[in-house]
């Protein structure tokens, strides 16, 4: 870090190398006037510039007036030169906040994350940097401050957002990130907020699939997926009932119950693969625990799996009893018609593909109001994504041709995968963008623990913080990351000879706990791997011209929202009178 002696000298070099410069303008153009009159040039030397200070018509006896204007134009043109070259220099350099400088942060500048983009995008392949669309340079990010400059993260980053509630999460964040997407997009949120902003531009680009089984939306169901294809491998199997037994688990409860209940669905997925079934099969098997079709399928196909399945549940009465109570309340999202009907066959709505939906510019908008049981599906969905995501990239020599955007909102509630900060690790690598954004960092150490979250943030490789963190331990944790600086602290003394002044050099936190948690709204602090701390200004679409269609779409699309909730409330009424 450079010392205040530094700059002192560095200031002194400059005021000297400016000296220089202007005396050699000062000859230039003087010499550049003479000649053009006809007259001679006097020699370039020191002692030229020296007379030319003390006895200009001396060494310009011919040609006073053109080397006078000559001088004066070439003078003011240095210097106007250097003053635009000190502007440059102090918007690339310099930062008054001692935060990331842009010279720190220049790969995320406009001209470096356009090249990015041509890198990681086939559709962008051939094209010039030079004419790469700002959407298309990568996930914006904000301004950086105090220059200004855009800054975009590239499609091969991961990011961990974490802001209080009402500090600009949908309208800063996940809608210009879903609203850029350049392929597929996987949304996830609790509110319609977001739905509702981007419905119309996402649904002209690519089909729109919307997951609502708690009518956040109050969205018509128009789609199936099929779960139990996720079975179609013993490690799906286990992923799938993961999602489910997440659900059930908590640090104080004994994990005997939850694992038991855990292998028993592994069981009941697989067999219904097997022989064809649906969800409404595993619903039916786990109803009765003296069913023995499941058994019989999965002895016929995977016995060593079956061997290890009945070994868990063909115990004691009671303790069998528990387990199959325990595998019904980690499903108990499937007991309610409307939301199974989401996740079973249906020949008069098309099914959702996620092998199709990864190469595809289609957008699928997982809704749910909050966590629990409900949230096991929307979660089982987004990992199905995300799997076939990842086969597709390996298809396609290591990465998505165009990347897939995963934004997902309110994620510790409503998408809580069980090993996502895992999947952080790898998922940038194969085309997959997850853009986890949370209320707090506690939030997520409720849904992953400590050691997860810790994975999470620390595999993130771009994290915005933004106001209204109130966690201490969290903010002075950022506050040790930003580093310190060196500050000149001046002090007066009274003595017998009179009063003297001393001037020491400390070193300060850039930003304490309570100014990182007082940070003007609108503004965040942007953590990228490899780079210092910079302060970004953040852009709401809102005052984006390239979304100012938004505004329009989205007020449409609320008030169909409003008209199917009263619809639907108006429906609910009526057959409560009907009974």
């Amino acid at each position: 870090m450079m010392t205040e002696s530094d700059r002192a000298w560095a200031t002194g070099g400059v005021l000297l190398g400016g000296l220089v410069t202007l005396s050699a303008a000062s000859w230039a153009g003087a010499a550049t006037g003479a000649v053009l009159t006809g007259a001679e040039a006097a020699p370039a030397s020191p002692l030229t510039v020296y007379r030319m200070v003390t006895d200009w018509a001396a060494v310009w006896p011919h040609s006073q007036t053109a080397s006078a204007v000559g001088a004066t134009l070439l003078d003011l043109a240095v210097v106007a030169l250097i003053a635009w070259g000190i502007k440059l220099g102090f918007r690339w350099y310099r930062n008054p906040s001692h935060l990331a400088t842009l010279h720190q942060v220049r790969e995320l500048t406009p001209k470096h994350a356009a090249r990015t983009a041509t890198r990681l995008r086939a559709s962008l392949k051939d094209t010039n940097p030079k004419e790469v669309k700002p959407a298309d340079r990568g996930v914006l990010l904000g301004d950086h401050l105090p220059s200004g400059v855009e800054l975009r993260g590239s499609d091969e980053d991961t990011y961990v957002a974490i802001m209080a509630p009402r500090a600009g999460k949908s309208t800063s964040l996940a809608i210009p990130v879903a609203e850029e997407a350049p392929g597929a997009l996987l949304m996830t949120s609790n509110k319609a907020d977001v739905y509702a902003a981007t419905l119309a531009s996402r649904s002209r680009i690519g089909r729109a699939w919307i997951f609502d089984t708690q009518g956040v939306a109050q969205a018509e169901r128009q789609m199936w997926w099929d779960m139990i294809a996720q079975a179609e491998t013993l490690e799906g199997a286990e992923r799938l009932a993961s999602h489910f037994i997440v659900q059930i688990t908590s640090e104080q409860a004994d994990p005997f119950w939850s694992q038991a209940a855990g292998d028993l669905l592994v069981g009941l997925f697989r067999a219904a693969w097997w022989s064809g079934g649906t969800v409404r099969d595993v619903m039916r098997w786990l109803s009765d625990p003296n069913e023995k079709d499941p058994m019989r399928v999965l002895y016929e196909h995977e016995p060593v799996l079956a061997e290890q399945v009945e070994s868990s549940v063909n115990i004691a009465p009671e303790t069998q009893s528990g387990i199959y109570q325990n595998a019904r309340t980690a499903v108990s999202a499937l007991r309610d018609e409307k939301v199974l009907a989401w996740v079973t066959p249906d020949k008069h709505r098309p099914r959702f593909d996620p092998e199709h939906f990864a190469t595809s510019k289609d957008t699928l908008y997982l809704l749910s109001k909050k966590g629990g049981p409900a949230s096991a599906v929307v979660a089982a969905l987004a990992d199905a994504v995300f799997t076939a995501g990842a086969e597709a990239g390996e298809r396609h020599g290591g990465r998505l041709p165009e990347p897939m955007r995963a934004v997902l909102d309110e994620a510790a509630n409503i998408c809580r995968i069980a090993d996502l900060p895992d999947l952080y690790s790898h998922l940038g690598s194969r085309g997959i963008t997850p853009f986890v954004i949370l209320q707090s960092y506690r939030q997520g150490v409720k849904a992953w623990g400590e050691v997860g979250m810790d994975a999470m943030w620390s595999a993130a490789t771009k994290k915005i913080v933004g106001v209204g963190v109130d966690d201490w331990n969290f903010a002075q944790g950022i506050a040790s990351l930003l580093g310190m600086h060196e500050v000149n602290r001046g002090s007066y003394s009274k003595s017998k000879e009179g009063y003297s002044y001393s001037l020491s050099e400390q070193r300060e936190q850039v930003m304490d706990p309570a100014q990182i948690r007082a940070m003007r709204k609108g503004t965040a602090l942007l953590m990228s791997t490899g780079m210092p701390v910079a302060q970004i200004a953040l852009r709401p679409w809102y005052e984006e011209r390239a979304m100012a269609h938004i505004g329009a779409q989205m007020k449409a699309e609320e008030t169909a929202i409003t008209k199917r909730a009263v619809a639907a409330y108006e429906e609910r009424q009526e057959a409560r009178r009907g009974r």
